[in-house]
């Protein structure tokens, strides 16, 4: 060969792939392209060995001898080459048979170099042949835009032309046919004959006249005899003589412009007040029925907020209804009660219904208000209400209204969700007997009067006071967080009742009260059973000396002691170093192979023995200790990461958890890249998952994974599809990888829902590039599944549990085996 030839720097150099059944001619060649400038990504002496390296290291070119000895075929190889990968492949030979060349040349090679060769003739060949591929990858990419473009826009294409009768069809043409469609042609007067209106018929066929073009709504008829609506846009183009035009199917904007113009005789007509308001909630029209009700004319309430003009009182209520459709509130509809004001200051109880009109971007784009008087029934309403539901005597509520408000709250929580946790109170005067008794009924009725006044000024504006009758007393206390609490409003309904109370008559009197604590659901799942909890609750105060409350059972101490024992262990634990790491391989199902381990917390107490994760973990989350655990957690995992590193053992990631709270703390991706720091370990060899419940805290999460991202730590998503993510917000996310749930893989054999979940999942996951593993694989029927949907990687006890570090560390040197 001749002399070195220099090639100018490049901005980014080529990589080319050798493959060579002589070791001498290879490395001759190598060490050459190196000295041009060239990577060279590895040498290969057999098809086999060529496929695998170019699957793995995906070169710029190949350049490929045709004959590999025994080592195959090259011209076969190049075929398998430019079928799976497109690369450009340059065959080096020393044949040149006719036989030889016409099986080449089916694989449209790049180039076709005879040993021996000049230097020069394969720099130049090897230039040549990338500049050939990037002008053909530049024209495949503007192919693929238009043939996105037209999906985009669900376009259809159609052409023909003076000198033919056919007229081609490309894109989105399914709609046409229905029955049995004729393919990518029709004749021009077939195509013609299904367009219903003949004045669209004769615009369509006059347009291979000069300057012709066409934008019109036609009514097609489909072979099933169906009519869809098409909008046509085409053009005559004089230089070539042909007709191009797209068109798509608009049936359904036009059915929704007629049920427009229906619905606007419905909002003239409507004896209900009816006002359109934009995303701003301002007003954009009124209708008729509005101005007779209120006495306001639309020009009036043009672009104003109905709190401006309308709404009279509870605008607390209002703004929760605006505040939760802007949140989007799944976009459904609001209603309920309002106070209105009309033009004269007048003011009226209306019944109000706000319903979200969701534009195309399932965006609120405007929202329908309706209201209607209510006061007749208002009136009438309050009095059989407060009737059948308040004390006659206190004014609070009564039995009645009791059972309605348990049952109401068992049977769902604030805004129709689950069932919240709730606090029943029994009350009961100490000595209130002997004061009815000595001072009359009349002295009783103020007493109860001024203790039910106590009582409900202790209360929050949710919480329920009900006197059952007599001397008793109940308090529905909701949204109890901590139960730990109740002993502190306890307390401060006790004082409350101590305090002296003048029954008239110059008379001062002093009661004390028992009283009784029930949980639900702790204690109780019926009305009946929570009552008689608390009931029994409050028997045992009065029996330990009254002027006391008490819990329905120890059950709620012994919790807390519980709690307090975990707490005070796991302060403990740090210290005394009573946590470990177990992990548990994350393996390659095709081979076998590990890729990564995943880091899992445990606790083992120094009398009590191994402590399970589920007990430890939310008393870490809720006492604050779990940052400073996940620091240690993140610094062990880092630290065993960089160990194994530097043992020689190869993988790809380690992958620790993160809770909502550690990712809420500003600082926190800091705190993760000083760990890496200190363990010296790349930041891509680490891995966080963290589930759907991180994402409920919106732009702190966000901007704390963005800052995890920029470092180059990668994000997995765990138990995805068990909690609240959405599509919307996970094209938000900087994640690389999704994990799917243990329960959609457990029964993925057996339940058709599990299967369709876990496609759906891979699928997904495979559209937004995102790796995936599959967690909880127990059986080898589970593993050929998620294989066939693309899912490489699993963790689970088909390949093993969590283990030491020791025993994971035999992994590493663990042959390839399903």
């Amino acid at each position: 060969m001749n002399a070195l030839i220099e090639n100018k720097p490049q901005s980014k150099p080529l990589r080319v792939q050798i493959v060579e059944d002589e070791r001498i001619v290879a490395l001759d060649i190598k060490f050459n392209l190196q000295q041009l400038g060239f990577v060279v990504t590895g040498m290969a002496n057999s098809e086999s060995e060529a496929l695998a390296q170019v699957r793995r290291e995906r070169p710029d070119v190949v350049l490929m001898d045709i004959n590999l000895g025994r080592g195959g075929d090259g011209i076969q190889a190049a075929h398998q080459l430019k079928q799976e990968f497109g690369l450009p492949v340059i065959f080096l030979t020393a044949y040149a048979e006719p036989e030889t060349l016409e099986r080449a040349g089916l694989s449209a090679p790049y180039g076709y170099l005879l040993k021996p060769f000049e230097l020069r003739e394969l720099n130049a060949t090897l230039r040549m042949a990338l500049a050939r591929r990037e002008v053909e990858q530049k024209t495949e990419r503007l192919e693929q835009r238009f043939r996105l473009a037209l999906d985009a826009a669900s376009l259809g294409v159609l052409e023909f032309h003076r000198n033919t009768d056919t007229l081609e069809l490309d894109g989105h043409i399914a709609h046409l046919m229905r029955g049995s469609p004729l393919g990518f042609k029709f004749s021009r007067q077939e195509f013609l004959a299904r367009l219903v209106e003949p004045a669209v018929r004769e615009r369509l066929g006059s347009l291979l006249q000069p300057g012709g073009v066409v934008h019109t709504l036609a009514l097609w008829q489909r072979d099933d005899d169906e009519l869809i609506w098409l909008e046509i846009h085409a053009s005559h183009f004089a230089d070539e003589d042909k007709v191009i035009g797209v068109f798509r199917d608009v049936s359904a904007q036009v059915h929704n412009e007629e049920r427009l113009q229906q619905a606007a005789v419905v909002f003239e007509s409507a004896a209900e007040a009816i006002m359109i308001l934009d995303a701003a909630y301002r007003v954009r029209a009124a209708n008729p029925a509005f101005s007779a009700l209120t006495g306001w004319s639309q020009a009036e309430v043009q672009g104003r907020h109905p709190d401006e003009f309308l709404h009279a009182k509870r605008s607390s209520d209002r703004v929760a209804a605006r505040e939760s459709l802007a949140a989007g509130a799944a976009g459904t509809p609001w209603q309920g009660d309002v106070y209105c004001q009309r033009r004269d200051g007048g003011i009226f109880p209306a019944w109000e219904h706000v319903a979200p009109v969701l534009g195309k971007e399932q965006q609120v784009s405007h929202y329908v208000l309706s209201f209607s008087d209510t006061s007749a029934l208002r009136d009438a309403e309050m009095k059989i209400h407060h009737l059948a539901f308040h004390d006659a005597l206190t004014g609070l509520g009564n039995r009645h209204h009791l059972n309605h408000c348990l049952r109401e709250c068992m049977n769902r929580g604030p805004g129709g969700g689950a069932p919240e946790s709730f606090a029943l109170v029994f009350i009961d005067l100490d000595g209130f007997k002997t004061i009815n008794d000595t001072l009359g009924h009349a002295a009783g009725d103020l007493l109860l009067i001024e203790i039910a006044a106590r009582l409900s000024r202790q209360l929050r504006s949710s919480d329920v006071p009900i006197r059952l009758g007599g001397d008793e007393f109940v308090l529905l206390l909701h949204a109890i967080q901590r139960p730990d609490d109740l002993a502190g409003v306890a307390d401060k309904l006790l004082g409350a009742v101590r305090q002296p109370v003048d029954v008239g008559m110059g008379e001062a009197v002093q009661v004390s009260a028992s009283m009784g604590i029930a949980l639900f659901p702790d204690h109780a799942a019926s009305v009946d059973d929570l009552i008689k909890a608390a009931d029994s609750a409050m028997y045992a105060a009065k029996a330990a000396g009254r002027d006391r409350y008490a819990f329905y059972s120890a059950a709620l101490s012994a919790r807390a002691v519980e709690r307090l024992q975990i707490e005070q262990g796991l302060r403990r634990a740090l210290a005394a170093q009573e946590l470990r790491l177990h992990w548990q391989p994350l393996v390659s199902m095709r081979d076998g192979r590990l890729r990564a381990a995943e880091a899992l917390l445990r606790w083992t107490h120094a009398e009590h023995g191994p402590i399970a994760p589920e007990r430890f973990i939310p008393v870490a989350e809720e006492s604050g200790l779990i940052d400073a655990i996940g620091d240690w957690v993140l610094q062990q995992a880092c630290g065993q990461a960089a160990r194994w590193l530097q043992a020689g053992c190869h993988f790809e990631r380690v992958a620790v958890n993160v809770s909502p709270r550690q990712l809420q703390h500003e600082g926190f991706a800091q705190r993760v890249d000083a760990a890496l720091r200190q363990a010296r370990l790349a930041p891509e060899k680490l891995e966080l998952e963290l589930t759907e419940s991180c994402l409920q805290n919106g732009d702190s999460v966000l901007r704390a994974l963005h800052g995890l991202r920029a470092l180059g730590v990668q994000l997995a998503l765990d138990d995805f599809g068990t909690g609240f993510s959405s599509l919307s917000m996970l094209k938000m996310l900087p994640i690389n990888r999704l994990k799917i749930d243990r329960s959609f893989v457990r029964d993925l054999a057996r339940d058709p829902n599990d299967l369709a979940i876990a496609r759906a999942i891979a699928a997904l996951a495979g559209t937004m590039d995102l790796a995936v593993t599959a967690e909880g694989v127990e059986s080898a029927e589970q593993r050929e599944l998620l294989l066939a949907m693309g899912v490489q990687e699993a963790q689970g006890w088909l390949y093993s549990p969590a283990v030491s570090a020791q025993e994971l560390a035999t992994w590493f040197n663990k042959p390839a085996g399903i």
